[in-house]
């Protein structure tokens, strides 16, 4: 489009959108109900559809998708020709929804997967995006975020109801990227699909589920940084390998002593910390409201954000002293 900035435009929004969440003064423990917060990022697509009724012909639906890369963009499209369809324009003008489902179930969203969009953000706009962008960006950021807030209020300030699984619109944002940092550098194809899962029961409100698989990936991230050392050759006084007297069945207790030990050698402030995430794991079932079990997910999730920042790295950068003996 001429003298249309594509960047202006999602910068704008994204303050919009921002503005908006402040206005609620939500604590920042729970911007995970926010889809655009913290180091979040989104695709905008905008997508011109026909429209039998203004002068122009068409309007513009708007929508936002979780993406992968780091960087909020901006898709256009002009399907304008392609919903010149009975089908399509008798659809219900106030259900954007019913419009996008139209456009995805003739798969015209070029490959958009429908569980990645969205839901709050879908709306439309009759204003041109070029002449438009204060309007648009104020209007659309404010029903936005109205929606995520009251769709997710109610599970701060109640119990969850029991619902089946799993449940189809997400409520709850986690900053994926920041992990996928993680998984990337630690390159272990079984923790990555543990945490994953882990990630999916937090996306879908199943804090139990959650709770008890970050539990395990705690242990297992554990056990990781202390097999780096065992490989990168880490011996004690007397030559012996780190593992040795290590238990074949491992508690959380068992990782802790091991931690306490040399080389990582945490100090008791860092061992508390580290059994009370452990024993908030092994509480969870005891503490049914949704309220509760997400706050518990969530210290799971900085446990192991800190434990991955505070003691990995040196875990793969250790190399055993010249004058140990082996």
């Amino acid at each position: 489009m001429n003298n249309f900035n594509e960047s202006f435009f999602i910068n704008n929004l994204h303050k919009a959108y921002l503005d908006k969440v402040s206005f609620y003064h939500v604590p920042d423990k729970e911007l995970t109900r926010f889809s655009w917060t913290e180091n979040k990022t989104v695709t905008i697509y905008a997508i011109k559809v026909f429209d039998d009724i203004s002068s122009d012909k068409f309007y513009t639906l708007y929508f936002a998708v979780k993406n992968n890369d780091k960087k909020n963009k901006l898709v256009q499209m002009d399907l304008i020709n392609e919903t010149k369809n009975p089908d399509f324009f008798r659809i219900f003008y106030g259900s954007p929804r019913g419009k996008l489902s139209w456009l995805h179930s003739h798969n015209l969203l070029n490959g958009v997967i429908d569980s990645k969009i969205i839901g709050s953000s879908v709306t439309f706009s009759y204003r041109k995006i070029e002449n438009g962008v204060n309007f648009i960006c104020d209007d659309w950021a404010r029903s936005w975020v109205a929606s995520e807030y009251d769709a997710t209020r109610a599970v701060e300030e109640k119990p969850t109801p029991v619902q089946p699984f799993p449940k189809n619109n997400q409520k709850f944002f986690i900053d994926r990227y920041h992990f996928d940092d993680m998984l990337t550098t630690l390159s272990d194809s079984q923790f990555t699909d543990e945490f994953n899962q882990c990630l999916f029961a937090y996306e879908h409100e199943k804090w139990f589920l959650c709770a008890v698989g970050l539990g395990s990936c705690l242990e297992h991230l554990m056990l990781i940084i202390l097999t780096n050392y065992d490989n990168n050759g880490y011996r004690n006084e007397k030559g012996d390998g780190l593992f040795r007297g290590f238990p074949k069945n491992p508690t959380a207790k068992d990782y802790v002593l091991w931690f306490k030990k040399d080389p990582i050698a945490i100090t008791s402030r860092e061992a508390t910390y580290i059994n009370s995430v452990f024993t908030l794991r092994n509480s969870v079932d005891h503490h049914n409201t949704g309220k509760t079990q997400k706050k518990s997910c969530d210290f799971l999730l900085n446990g192991i954000s800190s434990i991955y920042n505070d003691y990995y790295a040196n875990s793969i950068l250790f190399k055993p002293n010249k004058s140990q003996k082996f």
